[in-house]
């Protein structure tokens, strides 16, 4: 009767070989050894027991049986690897495999970052020489509107390149605009009120705002009303403000209180003053806006003096402009017949302004950059570049 013990019940299991047997089979000497397989030939082989006298560890019957759970030879004397074993593997290919796959994850990362920094650094690049471009068209159109034989109407004043860059030129009067130290220094508050509340700003704004600016340009420190002297300045951070001078240049008007408000509203605000001429506007050249709030009409009622000054036409600053010459005929044009009104428009208007305002815009593709060139008596007496309001620049 066979003995139940844990190694002969590994005996009678199909394909796999008692601890003895098992010694047997893979010693050198056997015939089911392989020939030329050495008793090193890898990790899954067991080698030889040791020979009488050797200092080895004699094996037990317990470890015999532990090794040979872990190997499976064949009849041919090769050992196959337990499931234990495979597992193992498995499990290493396995996260080498996941590894490998955050390691491609993490240079796409870095190729798509580079990449986008590069598509930046172009478009940046691609920007600044537009940019560059379009001042050296704009300049080279002011330069060709200095000439004195030029008039509005050249066909010189528009040019277009080849490479989809060019100028475009116009000639207008600085008096078309509102005199910014005229209307504050001869305490006229009508018309810059008129034109706040004209802005959507509220009367309350409107007025607080004109109380401002006139405190700026007069030369005590006694605040208006609703004005703002140097305790106002000093008290919101902005020390040695106001100057109490008049303007030197329309940009000088954002620093006063209020006019943050109205840039941030209305940043075409700059396109409306001026700080030269006498303070009169020159009604031939001027816009319909600034005509409708000189005579306080609605903009329908400006249509006539429109129609009239652009001449057969149609167009504006052509030769075959028709000029106004008389205040009563502007009155009578605007339905203004209020004798209050006709006086402040004989103190309002001109008809011919001495002041020569050059605008030239250039371009290349969507890029635009406006320079203007103010001159009186031949002279450059301003020269500087505007924002273009809605567009790239």
């Amino acid at each position: 009767m066979t003995e139940n013990t844990p190694t002969s019940r590994q005996a009678r299991r199909p394909g796999v070989f008692g601890a003895k047997s098992l010694r047997q089979h893979q010693v050198p000497s056997s015939p089911n050894y392989p020939a030329g397989l050495g008793v090193s030939a890898g990790p899954n082989v067991i080698s030889p027991p040791p020979q009488p006298g050797s200092s080895a560890k004699q094996s037990s019957p317990a470890n015999d049986a532990a090794s040979a759970e872990h190997t499976r030879p064949t009849v041919r004397g090769f050992v196959i690897p337990s499931s234990f074993a495979i597992r193992h593997s498995s499990f290493q290919r396995g996260s080498a495999l996941i590894a490998v796959f955050w390691m491609i994850f993490a240079l796409g990362m870095v190729l798509f970052a580079a990449t986008k920094s590069l598509h930046a650094d172009t478009e940046y690049t691609r920007m600044m020489r537009g940019r560059i471009f379009a001042k050296r068209f704009a300049e080279t159109g002011i330069e060709l509107a200095r000439h004195p034989a030029i008039q509005q109407d050249d066909p010189l004043l528009h040019f277009t390149g080849d490479n989809g860059g060019g100028f475009d030129v116009t000639l207008k009067t600085e008096e078309a605009r509102l005199n910014i130290n005229f209307l504050l220094q001869s305490g006229d508050k009508i018309l810059l009120r008129r034109l706040f509340t004209r802005w959507g700003f509220k009367p309350d704004f409107a007025t607080a705002l004109g109380d401002a600016l006139k405190d700026w340009v007069d030369a005590d420190d006694n605040a208006s009303l609703n004005g703002a002297e140097k305790r106002e300045y000093q008290k919101a951070g902005f020390d040695g403000m106001p100057f109490n001078r008049p303007f030197k240049e329309v940009e000088e008007m954002l620093s006063v209180r209020g006019m943050d408000i109205v840039n941030a509203e209305r940043p075409d605000w700059r396109e409306w003053f001026t700080v030269y001429g006498d303070g009169r506007i020159d009604i031939n050249d001027t816009s319909a806006e600034i005509i409708s709030l000189l005579g306080d009409v609605p903009m329908e009622r400006v249509q006539p003096i429109l129609t009239f000054r652009n001449g057969r036409d149609g167009a504006h600053r052509t030769r075959d402009d028709m000029r106004l010459s008389s205040v009563p005929q502007v009155a009578q044009m605007l339905g203004v017949f209020n004798r209050q009104t006709v006086a402040q428009l004989s103190q309002w208007i001109q008809f011919t302004g001495p002041i020569r305002r050059i605008e030239s815009v250039g371009y290349l593709g969507p890029l635009k950059r406006k320079l203007i060139l103010i001159t009186q008596g031949g002279q450059a007496v301003w020269r500087g570049e505007l924002p273009i309001h809605g567009q790239d620049s």
